[in-house]
């Protein structure tokens, strides 16, 4: 059992602290680095990347908020539509703010008459980067945590602004499974940059993010099944894995028989 004190509401003298929004800044920092840096693999003017990051970060946050807000308890936030624009609060949706951030990235590749498959393909091995980085303050304060466990590396949340219930049970460290996970698929992204032919990084990006997904959710444990015994990020990661599986197999197999033609 491992015991986690995190204080997630804590001060630097009269200066609130917020850790999540510091994770998730520094998050964003770093795909954006990244990103920067990979640009010229995928002949993206690194002057354009600045302006579709921004374009992302805007559509991310937007994105995940909607999708949070229309989740949990909408009603709530119709009779109190000021704690809408909360985010500091928490209360971000993952996937909402992945279907943000393509909106706007597909709008502004529109815009600036970028091919967007090819930035799609070079914003894939970041974002789960980006999201691992997000993940650390989400487990120690006790966000998005896990159901009962009697595994040994279950965690038992103790400071009382916790996010947690202090209930004293341990419960499995999800957010840190999917940690862990977006570090896989990332090292995975980047083995084959530029090895899959447009918008098949991407592709596979939803692919295994979905899945991942799908399975950490049996052990999410402040969320409830809506349908079939299942959540709704696990009904999310399904219509995703419906629509990218058959269109990657079909850009795979416009390659193969590109080459073969060739």
């Amino acid at each position: 059992m491992i015991e986690i004190n995190w204080n997630p509401v804590s001060h630097l003298g009269p200066i609130p602290v917020n850790w999540y929004g510091i994770t998730l800044a520094l998050g964003f920092l770093v795909g954006g680095w990244l990103v920067r840096r990979w640009a010229p693999k995928y002949q993206v003017p690194r002057e354009s990347v600045e302006g579709v990051f921004l374009w992302i970060i805007v559509g991310s946050v937007i994105g995940a908020r909607v999708y949070y807000v229309v989740q949990n308890d909408f009603r709530s936030y119709v009779h109190e539509p000021w704690r809408i624009v909360a985010v500091w609060e928490g209360g971000l949706a993952f996937f909402g703010g992945l279907f943000g951030g393509i909106i706007a990235g597909y709008l502004y590749t529109r815009r600036a008459n970028l091919k967007f498959s090819r930035v799609a393909d070079l914003f894939a091995p970041a974002i789960p980067i980006g999201a691992a980085i997000g993940r650390i303050s989400c487990g120690l304060a006790g966000m998005d945590y896990g159901t009962p466990t009697r595994l040994p590396w279950g965690v038992v949340y103790k400071n009382p602004n916790s996010y947690a219930p202090l209930d004293g049970i341990p419960r499995h460290p999800d957010q840190f499974y999917e940690l862990l996970g977006d570090l896989l698929i990332a090292s995975v992204l980047i083995k084959l940059q530029v090895k899959l032919p447009a918008g098949g990084l991407f592709l596979l990006y939803l692919i295994l993010f979905s899945l991942l997904r799908f399975f950490i959710f049996f052990v999410r444990g402040n969320v409830d099944p809506v349908a079939f015994g299942l959540k709704n990020a696990q009904l999310t990661a399904l219509a995703i894995l419906m629509v990218a599986v058959p269109l990657l197999i079909s850009t795979l197999s416009s390659k193969r028989r590109n080459t073969q033609e060739a």
